[in-house]
């Protein structure tokens, strides 16, 4: 197991008892009741997968194609993130806490008689929660799976949306990760932080008091609870060989945490087409490949020019000197200029490539045109006739950084 990493912040759902409750035995009345449960995944989720196709029926499931699961260790910042993702996967749908699901009635009286919530029950929440949302933008759910039962439980779900649906769905795991001690700080942190604002509230009257949680202010609990995380990372590591598993080091600042998701979460053609769709367009390379040796190409491609067409390599920089540089200078704050030309240098498709080439080692980006314009050049006085000629004109578009200029007005302000 790595070390563990992450950015916190306050969580926008408290931590619920209910949560603790499915992963720490405060009793041996608890531990009983544990071992009273049934252990078998597939009749767990056959129970609970039959009340839900007899509440709404068979034709009317329509869970979400894409899912993405997040789990974190404590203070590994799954609240601060969690828009991170959504966005970088366009869900618009809100995500699935379950810390908040696991608040219902039901759920605490169970807790209050001392019993465990069932994963039969978790199970039954869930597939409700992910029944309210929009199926086509996809969801998150943050804090499934947790147990062993649930882990088996989730690939099960898998192969049913499977049955159910004419494309295959896209599950997703996400971790985000900090090591116990950077836990243990983040959340002795959060607590102080949380403290100093409801005295200020309490203080002048102004603002809201925040939830005081016992876990943001004993080291001991918060020990415990990094336990339980690493107690179940070991159930969370078997799906990264079904699915795409994205192991997060939540340990930098939110702006670096937040480009390793972005980055984590970019667009996958091989895990969301359809086979088909993709063996089709699979031939056509992808845009980042083109460009992983580009750099190694282009230089090539200089050493070829001067080894081989000196001379000609020569009037490439020449041109670009006293035909292109003073058109970018005058266009160097805009960021892009249009060389037009009817050189006759440019009939040579190497001379073109040459320029392009030096152009493109110092920084610009270029693309270049032909355009034939007909030119009058003789008419015939008895019958009238215009006859035209071909002339070739040439056009380079350079794109290179923009020159920012600050107003003075805002210099001084």
């Amino acid at each position: 197991m790595p070390a563990l990493h992450s950015s916190s912040s306050s969580r926008k759902y408290p931590v619920s008892a209910a949560v603790v409750n499915q992963d720490v035995v405060h009793s041996e009345e608890q531990s009983d009741n544990r071992a009273k449960e049934i252990k078998d995944a597939k009749l767990i989720f056959n129970q609970a997968w039959k009340n839900i196709e007899d509440h709404y029926g068979l034709e009317d499931i329509h869970m979400p194609r894409e899912i993405t699961f997040l789990m974190g260790a404590p203070g590994s910042g799954k609240g601060t993130h969690t828009p991170s993702i959504l966005r970088s996967r366009g869900i618009t749908n809100p995500p699935i806490h379950m810390s908040e699901l696991l608040t219902t009635p039901e759920c605490k009286e169970l807790i209050n008689k001392g019993q465990m919530i069932s994963d039969k029950m978790v199970l039954e929440m869930l597939f409700h929660a992910l029944l309210k949302g929009d199926p086509s933008v996809g969801v998150l759910v943050d804090g499934f799976p947790r147990t062993e039962i649930q882990v088996e439980c989730l690939k099960l779900l898998y192969d049913k949306m499977q049955e159910l649906r004419t494309k295959r769905p896209v599950f997703r795991i996400a971790v985000l990760y900090v090591d116990e001690d950077i836990s243990v700080q983040r959340q002795l942190a959060r607590g102080k932080a949380i403290r100093e604002h409801n005295a200020q509230v309490k203080r002048t009257g102004q603002g809201q008091l925040l939830e005081e949680r016992v876990t943001d202010s004993d080291e001991t609990l918060i020990r415990a609870r990094y336990a339980i995380f690493k107690a179940h990372y070991g159930a969370l590591l078997k799906l990264s060989k079904i699915f795409p598993f994205h192991l997060i080091n939540a340990v930098g600042s939110i702006e670096q945490v937040m480009h390793i998701i972005l980055k984590e979460f970019e667009y996958q053609s091989s895990l969301e087409l359809e086979s088909d769709t993709y063996d089709t367009i699979n031939h056509i390379p992808l845009a980042a490949k083109i460009g992983i040796h580009a750099r190694q190409d282009l230089i090539a491609r200089l050493e070829h020019w001067q080894e081989a067409n000196a001379d000609g390599l020569s009037k490439a920089v020449s041109f670009i000197e006293k035909e292109m540089i003073p058109h970018i200078r005058r266009n160097a704050i805009s960021g892009h200029a249009l060389v037009r030309s009817d050189s006759p240098l440019l009939k040579d498709d190497d001379m073109v490539a040459m320029i392009m080439d030096v152009l493109s080692e110092r920084g610009f980006h270029v693309s270049f045109d032909t355009r034939d314009n007909e030119v009058p050049v003789r008419i015939d006085l008895t019958t009238g006739k215009i006859e035209l000629e071909t002339r070739h004109s040439y056009v380079f578009s350079v794109h290179f950084p923009k020159h920012h200029i600050q107003p003075l007005e805002q210099k001084f302000q």
